[in-house]
């Protein structure tokens, strides 16, 4: 309407005729951008992909020219293994020396054939009552082996060590393996999982638990992927690979319990994916972050700051179930954790795997994972850096 009275005006008045083309073409652009924000915002709503902190929400940066967005809901997407340009030659390149010398088998196909997509509601076990026992567990997987297996028929394409922190968690750690170890068999895995005990009385503190659990199975397993994952997520589609790739990875984007929508644009808990070189570039998490609460945004933190991006894949396909249970009393709000959060990057070079103080107290193999209980000193911690 406005442009077609700039026209009108315009009529027989050089004067006016210049006035009114710089005017129209400020209408175009006007409506040129607001129909492309619009695209965008409505975009970034459905399918999250690579997310970075300082762009407008709809902006967006997809890796090594992969876009998830584009793909129809339930398929499986393909991120870059690892850094580079082919993702078949990173991870033939990437696959640990003893594994190529001790192995004849040709190399894992990079889309693993028996995937099944979207998992029945009625086949994810999440209800602690209904939890298998360790004996149920041993005889249902009798492959799996000091913590995981790897595929019979081929070489696999990573190393990957689930690292599961925890504390009288039992049941649901066997529901977690219940359900999730079928599903890293079919995606043809060589993997292992860790479970991090945090044994004593101090306050439960997860992110470091992550930077032990890194530290115990660089040493135990060398693994060159690192899955860092709670305890009560329940995988729902097993196109969600649990391998890493060029971008540390949030890989439980969509949970039921927030009606499988993204909480907000920056989250990077429950489930993400990093390689042992980003871990480390990193620093991993803060150690100071004892009690429930903030760990996760200061560690989305990390990630931007040591210049990645985070990636997701399609809500479609980052989808979990999340085992109910009631808050832990010995686990409360941490009341410093948005000062931490404040302040973290003054100290997060400091602060981390470079300054990690433990004692292990035991390690258990029980088939199905590794149980490795450790002392965390959490007055000497915060005594160091000067909180107490």
């Amino acid at each position: 309407m406005w442009c077609r009275r700039l026209a009108t005006l315009a009529r027989g008045h050089p004067y006016r005729s210049a006035c009114a083309l710089l005017a129209l073409f400020a209408c175009t652009q006007l409506m040129i951008n607001s129909s492309l924000v619009c695209s965008l915002l409505f975009s970034q709503r459905a399918e999250p992909a690579i997310y970075t902190p300082g762009l407008p929400l709809g902006g967006r940066h997809i890796a090594n020219g992969t876009a998830p967005t584009s793909a129809a809901a339930g398929s499986l997407i393909d991120l870059p293994l690892l850094d580079g340009n082919s993702s078949a030659s990173l991870a033939e390149a990437d696959l640990d020396p003893a594994d190529s010398a001790a192995s004849k088998l040709p190399l894992c196909p990079n889309v693993p054939p028996k995937l099944r997509g979207l998992l029945p509601k009625a086949e994810i076990l999440s209800d602690p009552v209904r939890s298998p026992s360790w004996s149920e567990l041993a005889a249902q997987f009798p492959d799996v082996r000091h913590g995981g297996s790897r595929p019979a028929d081929c070489q696999a394409r990573q190393r990957v060590a689930i690292v599961v922190p925890f504390r009288n968690r039992d049941a649901h750690l066997r529901l977690f393996l219940a359900n999730l170890v079928p599903m890293l068999q079919r995606q043809q895995l060589h993997f292992k999982v860790f479970a991090i005990e945090q044994a004593g009385t101090t306050r439960f503190n997860r992110a470091m638990l992550f930077n032990i659990g890194f530290k115990e199975a660089m040493r135990l397993f060398k693994p060159n992927c690192f899955i860092f994952h709670d305890v009560d997520l329940l995988p729902e589609h097993d196109h969600n690979m649990y391998r890493c790739g060029a971008h540390p990875r949030h890989m439980s984007a969509a949970v039921d319990k927030f009606k499988y929508r993204l909480p907000y644009a920056t989250i990077f808990g429950g489930a993400c994916a990093l390689t042992p070189r980003q871990f480390e570039a990193i620093n991993g998490f803060s150690n100071l972050f004892f009690g429930w609460g903030g760990e996760d945004d200061d560690f989305a933190n990390r990630v931007v700051w040591s210049g990645f991006k985070i990636s997701r894949y399609p809500l479609s396909i980052a989808r979990y179930t999340m085992i109910k249970h009631k808050t832990e009393e010995k686990n409360k709000p941490n009341p410093m954790r948005f000062k931490l959060i404040k302040f973290g990057k003054k100290r997060w070079h400091s602060d981390g795997l470079n300054s990690l103080q433990y004692t292990v107290s035991r390690v258990q193999d029980r088939q199905l994972a590794y149980f490795i209980s450790v002392e965390i000193p959490e007055s000497q911690i915060l005594r160091r850096a000067k909180l107490l």
